[in-house]
């Protein structure tokens, strides 16, 4: 299996579904370095990400209020387990409700978020788990579950000083219309206590007119821990 480094780039969603948002939390948006980007953070946890200012906000609160709808069983006990999400695209028009969509979309979004894992759910925890937190992906790697259209591009370790697990990029979607390519990075804490994923899709078309910006992205992502 592929070990990526830093010099390597590092899916309705079956996302671990929350809510609550703690009035404690220290992050922000602030423009130091470089002035073409923000840098995302979320201190508490050493959590870094560096985006282009052009790109709109999805806010935390906003993302927040659309998984509060959940009917979903269980939801409201995985709601208090989310330590601080949020999201952008380059599309003002993208709502929190298109984030945890898994359709297909023509402008490119990219999802952070940081969770808490419980007692049973750190016990299940493995490299297919970490792999699986959007879709089926290790099932459609070994074919026990088979879907139309689906091309595994990346998929290898990924270790950070305050975090380790799992960095995949594939492209999947129905027999009929555009695919989608997806990259994601899902990494657990050392005492395997916190869960950080970040997202970035588009169908495949956007991905490749986009791929230089979003590998930018998706190597920017830090947690120190």
């Amino acid at each position: 299996m592929q070990n990526l480094k830093r010099s390597k780039v590092r899916k309705n969603f079956r996302l671990f579904a929350a809510v609550a948002l703690a009035g404690s939390i220290s992050f922000g948006l602030v423009s130091c370095g470089s002035p073409s980007h923000n840098y995302v953070s979320y201190k508490d946890d050493g959590v870094y990400l560096a985006v282009p200012k052009t790109w709109s906000e999805i806010s935390p609160e906003s993302l927040a209020t659309q998984e509060a709808k959940s009917t979903a069983a269980g939801a409201s006990e995985r709601a208090a387990a989310v330590k601080w999400q949020i999201a952008f695209s380059t599309d003002k028009s993208v709502t929190a409700s298109d984030v945890f969509s898994i359709q297909n979309s023509n402008s490119p979004i990219v999802f952070l978020r940081i969770r808490s894992l419980s007692a049973v759910e750190r016990n299940l925890v493995s490299l297919n788990s970490l792999r699986d937190v959007i879709v089926p992906l290790s099932s459609w790697i070994d074919g026990a579950l088979k879907i139309p259209v689906f091309t595994l591009l990346e998929d290898g370790e990924l270790t950070e000083k305050g975090a380790s697990g799992i960095h995949s990029r594939f492209t999947f979607g129905p027999a009929e219309g555009e695919p989608q390519s997806l990259d994601q990075s899902v990494l657990l804490s050392p005492d395997r206590k916190t869960l950080y994923v970040l997202v970035a899709r588009c169908s495949k078309t956007c991905f490749e007119q986009n791929q230089e910006v979003l590998d930018k992205i998706v190597a920017s992502f830090r947690v120190q821990g």
